[in-house]
């Protein structure tokens, strides 16, 4: 009982310290992660259907996210050293999140699925739209 309860506070200190570096579990933060696993996933797919399924290539796409998160971290210690607005986190967040989006999409795509044309032409404006922030 005892080493389930250290673990529990290992892993609750742990990820509420990067919770904090990233900012805060706001809802532009939950739509990216949300956005990174589903990529992960439907590239995951999308490599079984193409039968290219490579460990090196998986891997190179987790660290994409890490790097991502890492973004975001210093994107936080910029908004805290001018003033805590916000602003240039949430700015990043949105362009990687209409990133992953947009890959969605496209692994979704590649794999010859239907893609309603609404969802092209709104991730297609998101996409513009933080590009010109």
């Amino acid at each position: 009982m005892e080493k389930v309860n250290y673990m529990k506070i290992v892993i609750g200190g742990t990820l509420t310290g990067i919770i904090y570096f990233l900012g805060g579990w706001d809802i532009a933060l939950q739509t990216l992660m949300i956005a990174m696993l589903i990529d992960y996933i439907t590239g995951f797919c999308k490599a079984g259907y193409e039968g290219k399924l490579n460990s090196k290539i998986g891997a190179k796409g987790i660290i994409k996210k890490v790097g991502y998160l890492l973004i975001v971290a210093v994107a936080v210690l910029i908004d805290r050293l001018m003033g805590d607005t916000g602003a240039v986190r949430t700015t990043i967040i949105y362009i990687f999140s209409a990133n992953e989006l947009l890959s969605i999409v496209e692994n979704w795509a590649m794999m010859k699925l239907p893609i309603p044309k609404i969802l092209i032409n709104k991730l297609e404006q998101l996409k513009e739209n933080e590009e010109e922030r």
